[in-house]
């Protein structure tokens, strides 16, 4: 088996390359921290935004909860009404007319 042996020469040019590599690898890394804490405070805002909405939206919610029973109500009202007026007629006409 022939045992290749690098030149000082390409031996200096691979020690250059590995260098450049392990700058760009630390400069990708403080770019990665830097995206991170770019990331955590978007998510941040993103959760505050969310809480303020249901904060903002829970009265108006339950605004329209009421606005829906009082219109259930009212609308029993009406249907009783007029089930009393008819009944009022009904009577009117069982005991000698209007």
């Amino acid at each position: 088996m022939a045992e290749e042996f690098v030149s000082v020469h390409e031996f200096n040019l691979l020690k250059e390359e590995v260098q450049t590599i392990k700058q760009e690898m630390a400069e990708n890394q403080k770019l990665l921290q830097v995206i991170d804490k770019k990331i955590d405070v978007i998510f941040e805002k993103i959760s505050n935004a969310d809480k303020t909405d249901e904060l903002k939206l829970q009265p108006i919610t339950a605004r329209v909860a009421k606005l829906e029973e009082n219109q259930s109500w009212l609308a029993k009202t009406v249907a009783g009404t007029i089930i009393a007026i008819i009944i009022k007629i009904i009577f009117e006409f069982a005991n000698g007319g209007i």
